[in-house]
This record gives structure tokens, sequence and C-alpha cells, in this order.
């Protein structure tokens, strides 16, 4: 099978299972924020931020692994990628250990409720879990399992659904934290029954120093990038209540559930730009098909996945979680927003592999900047949670993909009617996902007019379709841009 045909096949089976497991997931979070109600999913959604935080304490060993393992594999070094399989293995789990028991001190600190104060100690528990579980896929992703990290994915997303079903209708918000670890355990223990850790060398401190100070520079643009897309939160919760962080913690959910669909196909091109790169003797020209062509493609997908969620997200929340109606504004805002984030494509991941961590970290912290900016003045003016979602979602984004994207594409042309004719094509799918929304919604709302009896859920179902016929140009765009052979033995190829 071709290089081509295999990474499809890659995609396909990820994104199908990321598919399923984002299903499950927002399912999930519906029923318990129903359950919960507004204030209590606000404090979940406050300890949850633990696993993001938490995170980094394992001093960039992930990072670089998911970088310089498949480098190495590329360059056929066996010995130095089993180096660095154990040196990240160790260094991983000891950080989750001293993250887990921060975490426990600082919940008895006497400014936390009982219920906070629990849900960071339970977080505290998964934190150690989920690294485990973090270095198994990246070990997985790094040696193109993605079959193995296919099914792993889309069990835990069935077991965490289920015992957060189960246990948050019995016991409440602690109930939900019991789900959490036990849906940790569970697939922890099967994954690593499944693809068995290898031996690896004794600890060396030098191979462990080595991923520390390739992956720190990482970590660092991975946590002001965290900072910048969890920051709304911090900024809710100080400004407002936990109330006010439920409302936009489901905005959040599904905005950060959307970006994750196309991101799995992003992450099965991430071992494959590192391999790549070291196998061409680290030539950047190599990797052109990789940084430029996603972005445009993204661009003109990502207006069929957001446009019908945009649509029916007001009856969707108004009869699953009719306490969460004041959000669905900031809902809606975030949900456009989202669109220049998930443009990124590879560009983020093509400055890590090329070494650019300092250009990558200062555009990270110029975005947040604007961010915390935005957020402010946008309070000040007396906005709300909608100014928080305006600044910091949608105008923070675009600035951010542009100066991301810019720079990656500086490094193959610098002709500005290039870079013209680049934007507008990664632009004006957007501009037309608008102008399709607004028509939708205004075609059928006339349509209804004319009629007697209206009925919510089929005035939704008229603006999905006048939308998703509307999409059909764009579809097209999509599949000229990957120049795919639609043969039918092309197709058997892709699916065997």
């Amino acid at each position: 099978m071709s290089n081509k045909l295999q990474i499809l096949k890659d995609i396909g089976s990820y994104s199908a299972s990321s598919i399923v497991s984002q299903a499950f997931g927002l399912i999930t979070a519906f029923w318990v924020a129903r359950l919960l109600g507004p204030s209590e999913f606000g404090i979940w959604n406050a300890v949850s931020l633990v696993l993001v935080y938490g995170a980094y304490l394992e001093l960039g060993v992930l990072s670089a692994m998911g970088r310089d393992l498949p480098f190495f594999l590329g360059q056929g070094d066996v010995e130095k990628a089993a180096a660095i399989e154990g040196a990240a293995r160790r260094t991983t789990i000891f950080g989750a250990i001293v993250a887990a028991l921060f975490v426990i001190a600082f919940s008895f600190l006497p400014t936390h409720s009982s219920k906070m104060a629990l849900g960071l100690q339970a977080m505290a528990v998964v934190l150690i879990l989920q690294q485990g579980y973090t270095y198994h896929r990246i070990l997985l992703r790094s040696y193109n399992h993605f079959r193995e990290l296919s099914q792993q994915q889309v069990l835990f997303a069935i077991i965490n659904s289920g015992l957060a079903f189960a246990f948050v209708f019995f016991y409440g918000l602690g109930g939900r934290m019991i789900a959490a670890i036990m849906a940790q355990v569970v697939v922890v223990i099967y994954a690593v029954h499944r693809n068995p850790w290898r031996p690896v060398p004794k600890f060396d401190l030098h191979v462990t120093w080595s991923l520390m100070r390739v992956g720190m520079p990482i970590i660092i643009s991975g946590f002001i990038l965290s900072l910048l897309t969890t920051v709304d939160r911090l900024i809710v919760i100080t400004f407002f209540d936990e109330k006010h962080l439920g409302y936009i913690g489901i905005a959040l959910l599904i905005a950060g559930l959307m970006s994750s669909i196309p991101g799995m196909a992003i992450q099965v091109l991430v071992p494959r730009i590192n391999h790549q790169y070291g196998y061409s003797g680290k030539n950047v020209e190599a990797l052109r098909a990789f940084v430029l062509t996603p972005p445009v493609i993204l661009s003109n997908l990502l207006p069929i996945l957001i446009g019908p969620i945009y649509l029916t997200l007001p009856f969707a929340i108004g009869v699953l979680l009719p306490d969460y109606t004041p959000a669905i504004t900031a809902m809606r805002i975030i949900i456009l927003g989202i669109f220049f984030y998930c443009i990124l494509g590879m560009t983020d991941v093509f400055l890590i592999t090329i070494g650019k961590l300092k250009q990558y970290a200062l555009f990270g912290c110029a975005a947040l900047v604007m961010n915390i900016f935005l957020d402010y003045l946008f309070l000040q003016l007396g906005y709300g949670i909608e100014g928080i979602a305006l600044g910091g979602t949608l105008i923070t984004y675009y600035f951010y993909s542009c100066i991301v994207i810019g720079y990656a594409l500086s490094h193959y042309t610098k002709e500005l009617y290039v870079w013209v004719r680049f934007f507008l094509r990664l632009w004006l799918p957007f501009i037309y996902m608008i102008a399709l929304l607004w028509f939708a919604e205004t075609a059928a709302n006339y349509m209804m007019s004319q009629i007697v009896h209206k009925n919510l859920l089929f005035v939704m179902v008229v603006q999905v379709l006048l939308y998703v016929i509307g999409c059909l140009p764009l579809i097209y765009l999509a599949m000229r841009e990957l120049n795919l052979d639609l043969s039918m033995q092309s197709l058997q190829n892709i699916m065997r």
C-alpha cells in the first residue's frame, strides 16, 4: 500500500474512533451537566484544570519523546529509541506523583469548599493514571500503531461514559470523581496488557537530561498554549461564580470536542512529519506538503462540522439543558471561533519539529496577552460571558492562527501575492460559512412564517438541510485539494 493510502487509512480509522469517542463524551457531558446543574458542573470544570496544568510536571520528556522517537526510528537508531522510551517512562511517572502531591496539599487550603477539596484530591489520583496512559498513547503513536490506539480510545470512552452515567445518577458530583478514577484504572490496565511496555535500558541521567533540554521549550510553549485555551475559565471564576463557569464550561466543552476531531487527523501526521524530517536529513522543503496542505483542506471541511452544531445548538440546549440557555449566545460565538484554532493544521507542529520553539512560545505569549486584554476590556464594557467568548476565542484565535501560519509559510515563500492568495483560501470558507448560516436561518424562518402551526424541530431540520446543501462546493474544493483517486480499486485499498 502506498504511503498516501496508508496515511488516509490511519486517519480514517483514528478519526472514526475519535468521532465515536467524542459522541460518547458529548452525551455523557450533557447528562452530567443536566444532573449536576450549572454550579456543581462549574466545580467539575474547575478541578478538571488539574489534568491540564498538572500534566506539565513531566518536565518536557513526553513532548521530546513524541518528537525524537519517530526521528530516531526514521534514522534506524533502535538503541537510542529504546533509551528515550525508558527515560521518558520513569520521568513521567515521577513527575505525575510529584504533581499529585502538590494538588493534594493545595486542596487543604481553607479557602476551598468541601466539594472543591474533594474534587482536587480525586483529580490528583486521576492525574497519575492519566500521565501513564498519555505515555502509552505517545508510544503507540510514535510507532504508528493507530489501530490499537483507536481501539483503546473507544474503549476508554465507553467505560468512562458508562461509569459516569451510573455514578453521577446515584452519587452526584462525588460519583463523577469516582467514575473518572475507575475509568482511568481500567483503561491503563487494558492498554498495558494489550501492548506491553518493552524492556528498556537502565536509567540514564544523560538521556533524561537531553530529553528535558529538548522538551522544556516544547513544554513551556505547550503550557502557554494551554493557558491560551483555558484562561477564559480562570477569568470567569475570578469575575463571576461557579454557575457562570458551568455556563462557559459547556461552550468550551463543545468547542474542545469539535477541535479534537480534526486534531485526530493531525496526530496521525505528527510521527510522520518527524520521521520525514529525520529521513530527509532535516530538509525543511521535504515537509512542504505536511505544512501547507492541511490548513487549506481543514478550512474547507470545518464549516461542514461547525455549521450544523451552530444551528442545532439552541434547540438541543433548550430541550436537554434548559438551565444553560443563558449561555447559548456565548456557545455560538465560541463554536465559530474554534474555526481559526483548527485551521492551524500542522503549522505549530512544524515549528516544534524544526526547533523554532522560541518563536512558537513568543506567538503563544502574544496571543495570551491579547486574550486577557480583550476579556477584561469586554467585561468592563458589560458584555459578560459573551464578551469573553468573542475576545478570548474568536478574535484571539484569529490573531494566533495568522501569526503561526504566516511564520510557517515564510519558510517557503515571501512573495506577497502568494501570501494573499494562501490566506484568502483560508478565510473565504469562513466568510462563506457565516453567509450560509445567515441564509439558512433567514430562509427557514421565512418559510415557517408562512405556516400557521410552527414546529421548532422542523425549523431546525430545514435550516440544517439548507446549510448542508450549501456546503457542497466546500466538499468539492476539499476533495480537489486532496487530489484523491476515488476509483473502486483505490477505495478498496483504503478499506483493507
